[in-house]
């Protein structure tokens, strides 16, 4: 049973290597997970600003505001990617058939139809993610007291995002996180001045 098993995942293993070497898929995937990893840190601390702001927090409403806005994300962010990589992967494909001066199909249409199941799945979960981690002091400490570790681990992770597409973009890892840093004050500082209850 334990070598079926192995045997069975060594075989996924080389069919998504196959895969990954016609469409690229772990470029894709890392691009999506970086912006909706942002997009879900930065949604969710505008959230929890927004209601600070308003005055009456409490735990319960931010975590399931929180949570519902999560996966409402999550959702919209996934079935966006999925309807934007079929036509991305539809024309390359016929990029390659005009190359090759012929129609393809077998493992070459089967690696572009995974692309766009993996990418699709990728940026649904990265923003969940993204979203999810600020609000985990909210589940352990009272709310005025949460919001303050709230918004430092949500600053951390903008750094971190900001530190990977540094990374990938082989520029300043620094300021690279730095600048995802500040995005996310600016985007906080337009919140607090035009949020119409403050």
């Amino acid at each position: 049973m334990g070598n079926k098993f192995l045997k069975f995942l060594r075989n996924i293993f080389e069919k998504y290597k196959i895969y990954s070497q016609i469409t690229d898929i772990p470029s894709i995937s890392r691009r999506y997970f970086v912006i909706g990893y942002f997009d879900g840190v930065l949604t969710i601390m505008g959230l929890i600003v927004g209601a600070h702001l308003s005055g009456e927090i409490s735990n319960t409403l931010i975590i399931g505001a929180g949570f519902a806005t999560a996966l409402a994300l999550a959702v919209s962010s996934g079935f966006g990617a999925y309807e934007a990589e079929i036509i991305e992967q539809s024309i390359k494909k016929k990029e390659l058939e005009r190359a090759m001066l012929c129609e393809v199909g077998g493992v070459i249409e089967t690696a572009h139809r995974i692309a766009v199941y993996v990418s699709a799945l990728v940026h649904a979960i990265a923003p969940l993610i993204g979203a999810l981690i600020p609000l985990i002091p909210y589940t352990i400490l009272p709310a005025n007291v949460a919001y303050y570790d709230s918004l430092a681990i949500g600053f951390l992770s903008l750094f971190a995002v900001g530190f990977s597409f540094g990374k990938l973009a082989k520029t300043n890892v620094i300021l690279a996180g730095v600048k995802f840093v500040l995005a996310g004050l600016a985007t906080l500082i337009v919140i607090t001045v035009l949020n119409p209850v403050h």
